[in-house]
């Protein structure tokens, strides 16, 4: 979530005056079994680590200086270590800029390899990227997004999700976030969950009266489970989340959810 902050160009801005401040009436997001929703929390998070380190080594590399160009970056590969491939504009043009290999939460050498062409799977996941873009609702929690795509493990096409970005590490963003379903080229929106009905932020308090913040409770209302970004979150701040939804109240504890209280 700090991406925004150390690389601003590579991040979804969006128009202060546009930040939602009042809460419409919930609409309810696509329901996915709870394994599904373990394994996606735990793929942003992969990706997200993948994309920060290799931000760093990236401005590292460059030492401080702005890379030209800029339009984002891709993050490729399963398991734990990932290619991180950051992307240039040149007018219409997308091309390769830098590559940076990310093992075990580390990056590697950072690769110059400007002007290498994507190839079509590369540019249908950057498109992806675009296209969510510029899908977004209108609840904006944050003028910074950070953005991450992966194949749909049920289907054709692309799951994306907009995240809302803090640089403030006090600071959980539970609301705000996107999931998007895009069509395998990359070009259409298939479907749009809303993963929170307004924007709610959490502060952790690590010198507070009554000890380091143990956990987080927050109460969701567009599903009736936990979502992605609860798994995503609890891994990242290293506590459990408590979401109450529906009649349950369930543990996020990282990539693992259980019921820990039901209405009778």
């Amino acid at each position: 979530m700090r991406i925004a902050a150390l690389l601003a160009a590579a991040s979804v801005v969006v128009a202060p005056h546009s930040l939602a401040q009042d809460a419409p009436a919930p609409v309810p997001i696509a329901e996915w079994p709870l394994e599904k929703i373990e394994a996606m929390g735990r793929e942003i998070y992969i990706q997200d680590v993948a994309a920060w380190v290799a931000t760093d080594a990236l401005i590292a590399h460059l030492a401080g200086a702005q890379p030209k160009g800029i339009a984002g970056w891709i993050v490729t590969g399963d398991g734990p270590d990932r290619l991180v491939r950051f992307v240039t504009r040149d007018g219409e043009t997308i091309s390769a800029g830098w590559d940076i290999m990310v093992t075990a939460g580390r990056a590697g050498p950072v690769k110059v390899v400007t002007g290498q062409p994507l190839s079509d799977l590369e540019q249908a996941r950057f498109r992806a990227r675009q296209t969510a873009i510029e899908g977004i609702g209108p609840l904006r929690c944050s003028p910074n997004l950070n953005t991450v795509v992966a194949d749909d493990p049920d289907g054709d096409g692309w799951l994306v999700w907009l995240l809302t970005a803090t640089t403030d590490a006090k600071v959980v963003p539970m609301g705000g976030h996107y999931r998007f379903h895009i069509s395998t080229d990359g070009r259409e929106v298939l479907s749009r969950d809303q993963l929170s009905n307004t924007c709610v932020s959490m502060n952790l308090d690590p010198t507070g009266s009554q000890g380091p913040t143990a956990g987080l409770y927050v109460t969701q209302i567009v599903s009736s489970a936990p979502v992605e970004t609860h798994v995503f979150l609890s891994l990242q701040n290293r506590m459990p989340i408590y979401v109450i939804a529906g009649e349950k109240m369930f543990e996020v504890l990282g990539d693992d959810i259980t019921i820990v209280a039901a209405e009778r």
